[in-house]
């Protein structure tokens, strides 16, 4: 009986998504853990930003194309077709703006920035490989995917190491490598119906951008949040700041990163059962919360507690682990907690403009937040997540109260509350 429950736990989607999450969890972790070792608080600081606007950029195409893909009819042509399109757009115009504008500002040389856009490409697109097989619940083969990547790329870098020092160019060169490799793995992974191409046409273009680009913009605020505060810390204090700060939060990743893979979860689920109730909807996406609020703020202890004695694992002997930061990460886990379960379910539900400005107005305080204790208080770079932190429990409280506590109240003639909203034509599980 045991032997049983165990197995169907292991099976279950849920399961293969947080494990998935987990392993991506443990690749970023690696990749920063040598940064850190070998380029020092400095190099981290430097190597953060850039994998920052490459998960920035990625979140862009994530939510336009991904979410698309998951919530429209994709087998319609025409909205096949528009996904196609945009997301060859998304990824040709991220690579150009983003690349040209670090090499312009002088945070990288020409060379890296060529490495830089080649690197962002891969990953936008071995990213909507892994959509593909979120769409079809096929959670376990992520962890593949993701293996792949890894090893390609921690080859890459250690076969560079053998006769030359690593710097940034050759990490940027390394992530290309990597995710290409993924994206190859998850070509041959995802069903072969879904690896399909039809015509582009410019009305599935406008179709997939009308739906998806809300919401492209509701999920890339939080990595376009942690760009501009890294910005923020860089100007005010330096790189070197910024490292001790990306230290502390690569030490919490992986507790973010399993909240995020549920959040992910969630959305396609939300998406497969849609017809089902609002109320009982919204319950799901509450208890979701709850869960999660609590699973992450033990782990958040756990950790805070942990760090003096596991921090040095991860900054090398140059610099070390600032607990006081760690334990504001552990909160800024809890805080997303609070808002991705809700903003998922927004988003199935059709409420995209109201949770896009809920997210904006807790963005904006956090930034807000960032730059008065940065700059005029002249407080320690330790206190920028507790800034962000805050916000996010803010949005929590305004996509639950503006966004989804509306459909909850009953119309004319519906005294059951057991309602449905009105959803267009195409969108299917």
């Amino acid at each position: 009986m045991v032997r049983e429950r165990a197995l169907k736990l292991l099976r279950a989607p849920a399961t293969g998504a947080a494990v998935a999450q987990v392993w991506q969890a443990l690749g970023s972790f690696a990749l920063q853990i040598a940064a850190a070792w070998l380029l020092g608080a400095s190099g981290l600081g430097l190597i953060s930003l850039t994998l920052g606007v490459i998960v920035f950029a990625t979140a862009l195409s994530s939510g336009v194309v991904g979410d698309s893909l998951v919530i429209l009819d994709r087998r319609d042509r025409v909205v096949r077709g528009g996904l196609e399109g945009m997301a060859v757009i998304i990824n040709l115009v991220s690579m150009v703006a983003t690349a040209a504008t670090l090499v312009a500002v002088g945070l990288l040389p020409p060379v890296a920035g060529v490495w830089f856009a080649l690197a962002l490409g891969a990953f936008q697109l071995e990213d909507l490989a892994r959509r593909v097989l979120m769409a079809t619940m096929r959670f376990w083969r992520l962890v593949v995917v993701d293996s792949t990547a890894l090893l390609f790329t921690l080859s890459t870098m250690g076969i560079w190491y053998l006769a030359a020092p690593i710097t940034v160019e050759v990490f940027l060169l390394a992530v290309f490598v990597g995710q290409t490799a993924g994206l190859v793995a998850g070509l041959i992974l995802i069903p072969r119906d879904e690896r399909r191409l039809v015509p582009i046409t410019w009305t599935g273009i406008r179709q997939v951008a009308g739906f998806g680009m809300m919401r492209g913009i509701q999920v890339s605020l939080t990595p376009g949040l942690l760009t501009a505060t890294r910005m923020i810390v860089i100007v005010i204090l330096g790189t070197a700041a910024l490292g001790q700060v990306e230290a502390a939060r690569i030490f919490v990743a992986p507790a973010l990163l399993i909240v995020q893979g549920l959040g992910s979860y969630l959305l396609a689920s939300y998406a497969r059962d849609k017809q089902l109730p609002v109320v009982r909807l919204i319950g799901r996406s509450r208890s979701a919360s709850l869960k999660l609020l609590a699973a992450s703020l033990g782990a958040g202890v756990a950790l805070t507690l942990l760090a003096p004695v596991l921090g040095h694992w991860i900054t090398g002997p140059s610099f070390s682990v600032d607990q006081v930061a760690v334990a504001g990460w552990a909160l800024y886990v809890a805080g997303s907690a609070t808002v991705q379960p809700f903003a998922s379910l927004g988003a199935v539900l059709g409420r995209q403009p109201i949770v896009l400005a809920c997210r904006l107005t807790d963005a904006t305080l956090a930034l807000v937040l960032v730059w008065v204790l940065l700059g005029p208080l002249s407080l320690s770079a330790s206190l920028t997540p507790y800034a962000l932190a805050t916000g996010l429990f803010l949005g929590g409280f305004l996509v639950r109260h503006f966004a989804l506590r509306p459909l909850t109240n009953p119309g004319p003639g519906d005294s059951t509350g057991n309602l449905t909203t009105t959803r267009t034509s195409h969108v299917h599980a």
